[in-house]
């Protein structure tokens, strides 16, 4: 499943343990490989801002912010705070069946 399909399926108020289960180590795997992206994405920034010829350190981030690799940095640490707020959703729905 794509993490906004992921998104979509936890909303159900009617999911029993077993899928909210589920749910969550999926979403925790997603996580885990988006943090994985993201290092190699902030590994990538910064050979982009030591190697710049651009002058200003401000520049430089906001040429990097710019590029593809930047845009997709941005998204992924989005999608990593959507994703934490809901395994912390899962979390406690979880505990309620204990």
């Amino acid at each position: 499943m794509k993490l906004m399909e992921l998104f979509e399926a936890v909303k159900d108020g009617t999911l029993d343990k077993t899928q909210l289960e589920q749910y969550h180590t999926e979403l925790s795997n997603l996580s885990a490989q988006m943090r994985i992206e993201i290092a190699e994405l902030e590994k990538a920034e910064a050979l982009f801002i030591y190697n710049s010829d651009i002058e200003t350190d401000i520049a430089k981030k906001r040429a990097w912010r710019a590029s593809e690799k930047g845009q997709r940095l941005i998204t992924l640490n989005a999608y990593i705070k959507a994703t934490t707020t809901i395994l912390s959703s899962l979390k406690n729905r979880l505990y309620t069946y204990l």
